[in-house]
């Protein structure tokens, strides 16, 4: 799965929610930039999040200047991260445990046919894996599909509860002890929310 055949196919609100989220943990260039700002104008358009969190997540990127945002990231989550971002390192200190985590998300991309480009339990894959389930069960549901529908929301459930929330929590926490912008922390906490996670 590439962001770019992503991109091409019509999503549902969740599925966008979750794709703003996996966007905005990217590189802020500036063609980070172009692709966040599309996204939060489709998640206003189709209601995907209360307005008041787009409200307050625009405003936290629009008051962090790019040079100084693009500086948070590579600190955060660059090659000597405060927070990394891969689920496995959040999930456990043991490093059987921790290929074991990446190996089971590795899973169930492989169950839907998904090949990564990024490692497997990086958040923005694994973000932009749950948005290609939420497309597919709703196309399932449209087409009258309760079988193919189930196994999608079946799997979506088991990967936030058994390896994604607890995961995402730990990053939310220590984005807050780091120090992260305002925009990060308004980022990990919709996250959060989109996941079944408590803010």
């Amino acid at each position: 799965m590439t962001i770019d055949t992503v991109e091409k196919v019509p999503a549902p609100p969740r599925a966008i929610a979750l794709r703003l989220v996996s966007a905005g943990f990217g590189y802020p260039d500036a063609k980070w930039r172009q692709r966040f700002n599309t996204l939060l104008g489709a998640a206003r358009d189709c209601g995907a999040v209360p307005a008041g969190g787009l409200d307050k997540l625009e405003e936290a990127l629009s008051v962090t200047p790019p040079v100084e945002l693009e500086a948070q990231h590579f600190r955060l989550f660059g090659p000597a991260p405060a927070c990394p971002l891969e689920l496995a390192f959040h999930a456990t200190k043991d490093p059987n445990g921790q290929a074991k985590t990446i190996a089971d998300l590795a899973g169930f991309y492989k169950a839907f046919g998904v090949e990564s480009e990024q490692r497997a339990d990086g958040l923005p894959a694994v973000l932009e894996f749950l948005a290609y389930l939420e497309i597919k069960r709703v196309h399932a549901e449209l087409n009258g599909w309760s079988e193919k529908r189930n196994i999608a929301a079946e799997a979506s459930e088991k990967m936030r509860g058994e390896l994604v929330v607890k995961a995402v929590g730990a990053i939310t926490r220590k984005l807050s002890a780091a120090g992260a912008p305002k925009f990060y922390l308004q980022l990990a906490g919709l996250c959060r929310s989109l996941l079944g996670g408590k803010s």
